[in-house]
C-alpha cells in the first residue's frame, strides 16, 4: 500500500501522469472501437441486436479476466503488466482492419477490451492508493475527465478520417501506444498491486451498494450510448460523420463537467451527488428524442447529458476509495470493474434490442429506464443509511 504523504511534488506528479495515461488509452480503445464498428456493422447490414451482440462480446471479456488482474499484475510486476496491456491492446485495434469474418471480430473484441480492462483496473487501484480523502473527489474525477479526453478522441480519429481504409484504426493504436510514454517515465514508481482472496469481491456489492449501482448503471448507459447514438442519428437522417459529433459531445461533457462533480462530492455526501447525476440522466434520455438526433440541441444535451452520467464512475469510485483499503480495496476495485463491465455486457444488447422494437426511439427509451432505476436504488439506500454510514 503506498503511503500518499511519502510521495515528492514530482514522485506524485509522475504517478498521476502514468495513471491518467493509462485511463486515456482505455478512453481511446473505447471511444474509437464503439461507433467506428457499430457503424461499419451498420453499413454491412447486420442487425441492431447482432451489433449490441457484437459490443456486448467484448464486454465479456472484461467479467472473465477482472478476477485474475490483481493476482496477474502482482505476479509479474505492475508495470510490465500495464506495457503488455498497451501492446495487446494496439495489436487487436488494427487487427480488425486485416479480416471481415465477423467471428474473428467477436474473438478480437474480447483481446481487446481485455488489455483495455487491465489499463483501467490498475489504474484504478493505483490512483485510490496515493489520494487523500480530502482530495479524492477531485483526482478521480481528473481520472474520469482523461477517460473522456480519450473517449473524446475516438469519434474524432472517425470525423476526419473516416470509417474506411486502415487510417482510423492505426491512428487508434498509434495514440494507445504512444500513452506508454508516462508510465516509463514513472516506472520505479509503479507500485505492486496488494490483492486479497477473489472471494473478498462478492462482499463488495452487501458493502457500498450505492457504489456499486453506480459501476453498473453508468457501464449500461455508457456502452449503450456509446455503441448506438451515431446509429440513431443516422436512422433519423444524419450522415455518418455529423453522427460521429454526438460521441464526441458525449466525451466533451465527461471532461469539462465531472470535475465540478468531483469538488461537489468532496464537500457533500456522495450518494446525494449520485442521485443529482441520475436524475439529470434520466432527463436527459426523455428529452433526446425531441432534438432529432442532430443540430445544436442535439450536441449540447449530450453534452450535459453525458457529463452528468459520467459523474455516476467518477463519485462511485471516490465513494469506494474512502470504505476500503490496502488488498481490499484492491479487490473492491475489481468487484467494482466487473459490475462495470456487467453494465457494459447489457447495455448495448438491451439498446440493440430497443431500437429494434421500437425504431429508432427504443434506444432513449432504454437510457431512461436505466436512470431512473438508479435514482430509486440509490435513493433507497441513501435514506436508509445516512451518513457517516458506509453504502
Amino acid at each position: 500500500m503506498v503511503d500518499p504523504a511519502s510521495l515528492s511534488p514530482r514522485e506524485r506528479r509522475l504517478s498521476l501522469g502514468a495513471i491518467y495515461a493509462c485511463v486515456f488509452a482505455n478512453g481511446v480503445g473505447m471511444g474509437l472501437s464503439l461507433p467506428l464498428l457499430s457503424l461499419i456493422m451498420e453499413r454491412n447490414g447486420f442487425s441492431a441486436t447482432l451489433n449490441g451482440a457484437s459490443a456486448t462480446f467484448g464486454a465479456i471479456a472484461m467479467i472473465v479476466v477482472t478476477p485474475f488482474i490483481p493476482a496477474l499484475a502482482a505476479r509479474i510486476g505492475t508495470g510490465r503488466f500495464l506495457a503488455s496491456c498497451y501492446v495487446v491492446a494496439a495489436i487487436s485495434l488494427v487487427s480488425f482492419r486485416a479480416t471481415n469474418d465477423i467471428v474473428v471480430w467477436f474473438v478480437l473484441r474480447f483481446t481487446l477490451n481485455a488489455a483495455l480492462q487491465g489499463l483501467f483496473l490498475v489504474s484504478e487501484v493505483w490512483i485510490n492508493q496515493i489520494a487523500t480523502d480530502a482530495v479524492r473527489g477531485r483526482l478521480v474525477a481528473i481520472y474520469a475527465s482523461i477517460v473522456s479526453a480519450g473517449f473524446f478522441l475516438g469519434p474524432i480519429i472517425i470525423q476526419v478520417l473516416g470509417t474506411t481504409g486502415w487510417a482510423p484504426f492505426i491512428a487508434g493504436a498509434a495514440a494507445m501506444l504512444l500513452a506508454m510514454a508516462p508510465l516509463l517515465a514513472a516506472r520505479r514508481l509503479v507500485p505492486p498491486v496488494e490483492h486479497a482472496p477473489a472471494r473478498a469481491m462478492f462482499g463488495f456489492v452487501l458493502r457500498s451498494p450505492s457504489a456499486a449501482a453506480a459501476g453498473l448503471g453508468y457501464g449500461a448507459i455508457e456502452a449503450c450510448a456509446a455503441a448506438f447514438l451515431t446509429v440513431y442519428a443516422v436512422r433519423l437522417g444524419s450522415p455518418e460523420t455529423e453522427a460521429t459529433l454526438l460521441v464526441a459531445a458525449l466525451g466533451l461533457g465527461n471532461m469539462i463537467l465531472v470535475p465540478l462533480l468531483g469538488w461537489l462530492a468532496d464537500k457533500v455526501d456522495r450518494r446525494w451527488v449520485m442521485i443529482l447525476c441520475s436524475t439529470v440522466g434520466l432527463i436527459g434520455a426523455a428529452l433526446l428524442p425531441l432534438t432529432n438526433g442532430a443540430g445544436v440541441p442535439a450536441l449540447a444535451l449530450v453534452f450535459v447529458w453525458g457529463g452528468f452520467i459520467a459523474g455516476l464512475y467518477a463519485v462511485g469510485l471516490a465513494h469506494l476509495g474512502s470504505n476500503f483499503k490496502g488488498g481490499e480495496l484492491a479487490a473492491a476495485n475489481a468487484a467494482y470493474a466487473i459490475i462495470y463491465a456487467m453494465g457494459v455486457l447489457i447495455g448495448p444488447s438491451l439498446g440493440g434490442i430497443g431500437m429494434d422494437l421500437w425504431n429508432p426511439h427504443g434506444l432513449p427509451v432504454v437510457l431512461g429506464l436505466i436512470s431512473a432505476v438508479l435514482v430509486v436504488v440509490i435513493a433507497i439506500r441513501t435514506a436508509t443509511f445516512p451518513r457517516p454510514s458506509p453504502g
